[in-house]
């Protein structure tokens, strides 16, 4: 996901504007970060909501320079505030969202995984309450409820550049645009 991306922004003026630690680092593995404003960094105090907030914040900050503004979001993080899609369509805020759709709160799967394991108790239970499957959430649908351009959720890798071309392309017309990839956890 972060390769695909990359081949499509890095002749663009971009922003990356989420978190890299639940992609594995890998646009920092990948991309090609040579101004200031290109990296907001981490949040450091993972606070549970706080990434689609902050990247509709940034890409606000970002849309005077017509930089195009990428957030890498976490759907767990996305599921304490989904109204912020709302807001970036209300106000013009251009900025693709790319969903990390792993179906689960997966640093809180792989920690209780880890406390589990320590203690000796079965880990076969840690996705209780950590799993966001049965059902599976649409986000590009949840997307479009919300005014906002929406495609997905993208399963088949073949489909997602052209998937993420779509969506580059609403966004440099100055609207939100989400793409929602089915992903492996990390």
């Amino acid at each position: 996901m972060s390769a695909e991306i990359w081949n499509l922004i890095r002749n663009e003026d971009w922003s990356l504007v989420s978190e890299v630690v639940f992609q594995s680092f890998w646009p920092t593995r990948l991309w090609d970060f040579t101004k200031h404003y290109q990296f907001i960094g981490g949040h450091g105090a993972y606070g549970v909501g706080y990434g689609a907030p902050a990247a509709v914040g940034a890409a606000l900050a970002n849309r005077k320079y017509g930089r195009l503004t990428v957030n890498i979001q976490s759907d767990g993080d996305l599921n304490y505030a989904p109204g912020v899609l709302w807001t970036a369509v209300h106000h013009n805020i251009p900025l693709l969202n790319v969903m990390h759709n792993n179906r689960s709160y997966h640093q809180e799967r792989m920690y209780v995984a880890d406390m589990a394991a320590r203690a000796e108790r079965d880990v076969s239970k840690v996705d209780i309450g950590n799993a966001i499957s049965d059902p599976n959430i649409d986000y590009a649908t949840m997307a479009k409820a919300y005014g906002m351009f929406g495609i997905g959720p993208i399963e088949n890798p073949a489909d997602l550049g052209p998937a993420l071309r779509k969506a580059i392309d609403v966004v440099k017309r100055g609207e939100p645009a989400l793409v929602d990839v089915v992903s492996e956890p990390r």
